[in-house]
């Protein structure tokens, strides 16, 4: 099956994995064919089908061998805006600001909660007082 596979004139928007089948590609507006980079296995058979984009928006590669066939879709988006390299980028591009638990929240939780422990060592771990009366 596919061992690798990479866009030459466009970005995937993930790394390829043999086991996911559908990518989405960012290509400028005026590219008409995808450039397709790919390596394969012993004995399989690579099909790139519907590679023409100027009316199509859908590749689909068939890698076939004597037992399976596994189907690639590329949905191909053409912008002619600047690209995004990597998911991460964009969602580091995003800004998003955890929304989290105000500092001396979780300071005084952290208080109440040693303070319970203390007490719960103290009721599991007292000694008993025996009120024996000591007689001669």
């Amino acid at each position: 099956m596919l061992k690798d596979l990479k866009i030459l004139n466009g970005i995937m928007d993930l790394t390829f994995n043999e086991y996911i089948y559908e990518y989405t590609i960012s290509v400028n507006e005026d590219i008409t064919k995808l450039d397709i980079y790919y390596e394969s296995t012993d004995n399989c058979i690579v099909d790139i089908q519907n590679n023409d984009l100027i009316n199509n928006n859908i590749v689909t590669i068939y890698v076939s061998n004597d037992e399976e066939i596994n189907e690639y879709t590329l949905y191909v988006n053409k912008d002619n805006s600047t690209s995004v390299n990597s998911i991460e980028e964009y969602t580091k591009s995003l800004n998003i600001i955890p929304e989290g638990i105000e500092l001396y929240k979780v300071q005084l939780l952290a208080i109440v909660l040693f303070l319970i422990t203390i007490i719960a060592f103290c009721f599991i771990f007292r000694k008993k007082k025996n009120n024996k009366i000591n007689t001669l």
